[in-house]
């Protein structure tokens, strides 16, 4: 029977959609996969069909578009094992091309090799639906109650600032590092926005730190104004599920404490799903074009081969990334006329590479970006942020000054150092060196704080210390501000084992 059906074709297909959402289980929703792998099955079972009636034979024509499959599907993946530059589309289209060929002119199909091609396949599916299964399990236990520690306690916030309560934006921009810390990590001198910072009213905090790893831990450590240790005594130090991280990003302490004193909760996110909305936002005026899952989908497609400004290539990652922030920055100009007092939370990817901008906003190409330095993408690409930045604060600050706003500038990390990039998920960080550590951890933290005469913040404070800064400034609070630390996570597979590095991040 395995001889003679060939279902091969329909599994093949099937399996990059379902390696990809393997690889990415803890961050990907089902409902995100099932449209992209809908479609994929449904196009390869229409082109099966017509290339059965066109050769007259269920298996050759099977061969040819199991070939197809694997090579619009794969390639990729296949990319990003072997690099390769301008040779490897050569390469792998003249491969397609003499596999289509044999299939084609085959009198006959070898009834084995179709067994051995179902057989193949259906392992490559089942490897990868029980590591999706048992993700999807293991977040089930582990995402349970992750959200506890979000409810807000002691009553709701009373605004107790000078004047009527002021609208209040948090503005993350990742990856941007200190003044210190991109000058001894990129070698970016950014003096000149600081004091352009300094001129606009804005008190900023030169030594502060992240206190945890990445986006996800930072961002979740902040928002619900407490450290995440718990998570390795609650689930473990060996997963690589950010369920839980993933849960309080989305509902999240300092959102409901806002949200109980009146605030009308904005989320401008971008195309990073995480931050991308929120359920706990009253309104999220993030750039929704495509899920994160389906743009990964397309860069690791055949499609990922054409040039970037080829009519028949979709959107990829690049050009979600250039238009995500130009929406986002637009977004924050908006918020600027409704209704007071608002809260809003925007997660803009920039300096976070992709390098996409040149100094003055022009395009920037993967082939351009691959021929300059470290230095050039990111400097130009920061120098574009700069930019937009001092347009939207002097947008924002326009009015009388009774009604500015609160502004908080804020990173959730510096960039990834050099070596970083080399291995990605492999790289342990506890083997990190005091450099790389100071270059990951150090981040931009300015504050525009009005009716604020001498805003008692320490030079060296981290963000965990945001909203009870902000609150205690404010709301009239009382809330101990936590010790000044910072802690790694080992690699992506091991993101609750936590090890304290805050010794490692001072300047010698």
């Amino acid at each position: 029977m395995a001889r003679r059906i060939v279902v091969h074709p329909l599994l093949l297909a099937a399996w990059p959609v379902l390696f990809l959402f393997a690889q990415n289980v803890g961050e990907t929703a089902t409902a995100e996969v099932l449209p992209p792998l809908v479609i994929v099955l449904g196009g390869t079972a229409l082109l099966l069909a017509v290339l059965t009636l066109v050769l007259r034979d269920a298996r050759r024509a099977g061969f040819a578009v199991s070939t197809l499959a694997v090579s619009a599907l794969a390639y990729g993946h296949v990319r990003n094992v072997v690099g390769g530059g301008g040779w490897l589309p050569v390469v792998w289209l003249a491969l397609t091309a003499v596999l289509l060929w044999l299939s084609v002119r085959a009198r006959r199909a070898v009834p084995e090799m179709t067994a051995i091609l179902n057989g193949v396949a259906a392992i490559l599916v089942v490897l990868s639906l029980v590591t999706i299964t048992t993700g999807k399990a293991e977040a089930a236990h582990v995402n349970g109650g992750a959200g506890a520690g979000a409810t807000p306690d002691g009553g709701p916030l009373v605004w107790q600032g000078e004047g009527p309560p002021r609208d209040i934006y948090y503005i993350v921009l990742d990856r941007y590092g200190s003044e210190a810390g991109l000058a001894e990590g990129v070698g970016v001198d950014n003096s000149a926005f600081m004091d352009a910072l300094a001129d606009r009213g804005f008190t900023v905090l030169p030594d502060s730190h992240a206190n945890h790893l990445k986006t996800a831990e930072s961002l979740a450590s902040t928002f619900n104004l407490r450290f995440l240790l718990d998570l390795e005594e609650r689930y473990g130090p060996d997963t690589d599920n950010l369920g839980p991280v993933y849960e309080l990003l989305d509902d999240h302490r300092a959102g409901r404490l806002l949200k109980s004193a009146g605030y009308t909760f904005v989320q401008i996110g971008s195309w990073w799903d995480p931050t991308a909305s929120s359920s706990l936002a009253d309104l999220d005026l993030g750039y929704g074009s495509r899920s994160d899952f389906e743009s990964t989908l397309l860069e690791t497609s055949l499609l990922s081969a054409l040039p970037e400004d080829a009519p028949v290539r979709a959107p990829g990652l690049r050009q979600l990334h250039r238009e995500a922030a130009v929406e986002q920055f637009s977004n924050l100009r908006r918020v600027a006329g409704m209704p007071r007092p608002t809260f809003t939370f925007a997660h803009i990817l920039l300096p976070h590479e992709p390098y996409v901008f040149t100094a003055d906003g022009g395009p920037v190409s993967g082939q351009q970006e691959l021929d300059r330095t470290r230095f050039e993408n990111f400097s130009q690409q920061l120098e574009y942020t700069n930019t937009q930045l001092e347009e939207l604060l002097d947008t924002l600050l326009a009015g009388p000054e009774e009604r500015d706003p609160v502004i908080i500038l804020q990173a959730d990390e510096g960039p990834h150092p050099v070596r970083y990039e080399r291995t990605q998920d492999a790289f342990d960080w506890t083997e990190a060196t005091d450099a790389e550590l100071r270059e990951k951890f150090s981040i931009l933290n300015a504050w525009y704080l009005p009716g604020v005469d001498d805003p008692a913040m320490d030079d060296a404070m981290t963000s965990v210390n945001t909203f009870p800064t902000l609150f205690n400034t404010y709301f009239g609070t009382d809330i101990p501000l936590l010790e000044d630390r910072s802690y790694v996570f080992r690699d992506a597979g091991r993101v609750y084992d936590f090890t304290e590095i805050t010794d490692r991040l001072s300047i010698p």
